[in-house]
């Protein structure tokens, strides 16, 4: 039977999902060609679906496991239930796998860790397929918008999809359990994603000015090409303006969030016992 989790809300949820709804719009350009816009029907943003840690209530078949100061990582076998299977065909590299349920995780044992070893790699983990209709980036899910198709939201989930299961794989060679290989990858990319918007948004204020000095200097550039490109230079400079300025930002957001995705996926708690 499995464990019901009750679903948390913290103070800074509305951060988050304002955060990840703004990176995963900014990606979208940069990962799709061509995107036709059409009529929104909805003027309201997706759902977003953050994971955040959590520590599971005791329950019916939960018992929590008692300290044993001789052996940390021991855990009475009755302290959990049985552990399904991280996902079907996790290592079938010829379809996309189901994405893994992130409240499964085995406890991670000390003694197995070790260095990747790159002559001896893990096998291939195959890239997760996200859930009908929405865009994923790691733990950070949103509903796809209006104006992309189907086809486009496949290109962008798999171009964010192959990475993370790159990840995967290497935390696999390096003595994690793939409940927890998965868990800290999600949890890596979605948290790097919400620190660069996080960084992004900071820098907004100071960004604009740049975006507007580097769209005169456009115009002034273009002016021999008036009037279509003109206006295709002064947005070339507006966005180089614009990232010259916040790419710092960014970046120290990404890494803070990069941090914080990796401390997530290893301190959240076990649900299930070692494989």
């Amino acid at each position: 039977m499995g464990i019901a989790v009750p679903e948390i809300e913290t103070p800074a949820h509305p951060f988050f999902r304002r955060a990840a709804t703004l990176v995963v719009a900014g990606a979208i350009p940069l990962s799709l060609v061509g995107a036709a816009a059409t009529a929104t029907a909805d003027p309201l943003l997706p759902q977003i679906s953050v994971q955040i840690p959590f520590a599971p209530a005791p329950g019916p078949g939960l018992i929590t496991p008692a300290a044993d100061p001789a052996d940390p990582g021991a855990f009475p076998p009755e302290a959990f239930p049985p552990a399904p299977p991280v996902s079907a065909g996790r290592n079938d590299l010829s379809v996309n796998r189901p994405m893994p349920d992130p409240n499964l995780l085995a406890p991670i044992e000390p003694q197995r860790l070790h260095l990747p070893n790159p002559a001896a790699p893990a096998p291939a983990v195959a890239p997760i397929e996200a859930p009908p209709g929405t865009l994923r980036v790691g733990s950070v899910v949103i509903g796809r918008p209006d104006f992309m198709t189907p086809e486009q939201g496949k290109m962008f989930n798999d171009a964010i999809a192959g990475p993370e299961a790159g990840i995967a794989q290497t935390l696999d060679s390096a003595g994690f359990d793939p409940s927890r290989s998965d868990r800290i990858a999600a949890d890596l990319i979605g948290s790097t994603a919400i620190g660069a918007s996080a960084g992004s948004m900071v820098a907004a204020p100071v960004a604009s000015i740049g975006a507007v000095i580097g769209a005169i200097c456009g115009a002034i550039a273009g002016l021999p090409m008036f009037p279509t490109g003109t206006v295709a230079v002064m947005a070339f400079g507006a966005a180089i303006g614009y990232g010259f300025v916040a790419s710092p930002a960014i970046a120290v957001g990404a890494a803070l969030g990069a941090g914080v995705g990796v401390l997530q996926g290893l301190l959240t708690p076990p649900t299930v016992p070692a494989a």
